[in-house]
């Protein structure tokens, strides 16, 4: 495993095509051989069939018998092989006996068809045809045999050329497959020296690989796609910083200016507390920037999720309602309220109710004075969506896809600040996504409209 575990994929690769070509090749070999075995055999059986045959003919001349019987060299002379057997026997007594080599003849039991066995079981060396024939009123038993050396010796070379062959096969697609293996790897080593030359000042850099492995250039695309994601994120986290010190710097040049001012003469008491009353509204200020903060850093790593309750969406919103009356009278400005009446939700009532009160006190503070901010609620799907719309504002179009950012500005000039130190809508979007939910903002013909869209199966 360890060894395997140093191997490139492309070696990998290799020695898993060998291993393949080796089963391949001894499967065929082997099979190959088998068959080539099988037809030797049976073609030696063939030809002792073809003797017997032979002397069958040789029986209808008597003249013939008798000659063969006492010179049997003639028929050795014809058949060409001092292995060959071939007997002629009436009952007991041999009219013709060709055995060279003086091979012993097992127990036969004969019969009107050609039988065949081998001289032994175990390393048999002689192989017999044998057969009983009735001519002319007797019965002869005509034996035919041949030795198994000559298709022992042809079996032998087979099997070394079936060896040969198959070993030189291996070899020749082994090497293939490590020519193939790191021709096609080739694009990937060149992926991966790409890849290397990423770094943190050169996220900009795109991989581009030239090749017809679909493999490769899907890979490519998709770490392309993920180096724009980083890039988009790693942006992001540097503007976030840039805000974060912005924010944090204007009050604490306040707290400082002031105090500087301050101590550059004596002052009354009076002075001193108005002094400590506004670097308490900073430090306020601070407090809440800080906490929103730490609030989007829980939420967004909150893998566990939150305890959620079913609860009537219609009382929650009404409560909301009802604590905004001053504020919402103090502007001359109208809430309207449409809810479902059953309208139940699993959620965290907390949460959800901390993103509908940022997003009507963003309509309250963004809203014009003697305006109308309406609040709907109801079912799209399987979905609860609610809508809250500030009637007569609009945002520019180039705005809408960075509301939700941490410390995104509509008015660049900052003058203009949330009670949440601009994350208000960054913390209603960590509330929806905490709920596998989402949250979206569109300019409609009434007005400017955000929506918080939550499951109805949280």
């Amino acid at each position: 495993m360890n060894i395997m575990g140093k191997l490139s994929l492309a070696s990998r690769l290799s020695l898993a095509f060998s291993l393949i070509s080796c089963v391949v090749f001894i499967s065929i070999g082997g099979l190959s051989y088998q068959n080539f075995r099988e037809m030797v055999y049976t073609q030696q059986d063939k030809a002792l069939a073809a003797r017997i045959k032979r002397m069958e003919v040789f029986l209808t001349d008597a003249h013939t018998v008798q000659i063969l019987g006492k010179y049997p060299k003639l028929y050795e002379n014809m058949v060409g092989h001092e292995d060959s057997i071939f007997i002629v026997k009436e009952s007991t007594q041999d009219l013709i006996r060709i055995n060279p080599l003086q091979i012993k003849i097992p127990e036969l039991n004969y019969s009107n068809k050609i039988q065949y066995r081998n001289n032994t079981i175990e390393h048999p060396t002689t192989r017999f045809a044998f057969q009983s024939i009735s001519y002319d009123h007797k019965q002869y038993q005509l034996i035919a045999g041949q030795q198994w050396d000559g298709a022992n010796q042809i079996l032998s070379q087979y099997f070394w050329k079936v060896l040969f062959y198959s070993g030189l096969g291996i070899l020749l697609s082994s090497l293939l497959g490590f020519m193939v293996g790191h021709y096609l790897f080739r694009s990937m080593r060149t992926l991966i020296v790409e890849t290397s030359k990423i770094n943190v000042q050169k996220l900009n850099h795109r991989i581009e690989v030239e090749s017809s492995n679909i493999e490769v250039q899907q890979l490519s695309h998709a770490m392309n796609e993920m180096l724009d994601k980083i890039q988009q994120d790693y942006q992001k986290l540097a503007q976030f910083s840039e805000d974060i010190a912005h924010e944090l710097r204007t009050p604490l040049n306040n707290l400082m200016g002031q105090t500087q001012i301050l101590l550059s003469q004596p002052r009354t008491t009076e002075e001193l507390e108005n002094l400590l009353y506004s670097h308490l509204e900073e430090y306020e200020r601070l407090t809440k920037m800080i906490e929103s903060m730490l609030f989007i850093a829980r939420t967004e790593h909150a893998h566990q999720g939150v305890d959620k309750n079913a609860f009537n969406l219609k009382h929650l919103i009404i409560n909301i309602g009802d604590y905004f009356d001053c504020l919402v009278e103090e502007r001359q400005m109208t809430l309207k309220l449409d809810v479902v009446d059953d309208l139940n939700i699993m959620a965290n009532e907390a949460l959800i109710q901390r993103a509908i009160a940022n997003l009507i006190s963003n309509a309250i503070l963004h809203g014009q004075t003697g305006g109308v901010i309406r609040v709907d609620a109801g079912r799209c799907d399987s979905n609860c969506v609610i809508t809250i719309v500030t009637a007569g504002v609009y945002i520019d179009e180039k705005h809408l896809p960075y509301l939700f950012d941490r410390f995104y500005q509509v008015d660049e000039s900052r003058h203009q600040k949330a009670q949440t130190g601009g994350l208000g809508l960054a913390i209603v979007n960590s509330i929806m996504q905490l709920h596998a939910g989402f949250a979206k903002v569109e300019n409609r013909t009434d007005g400017v409209a955000f929506k918080l869209i939550l499951p109805l199966k949280n």
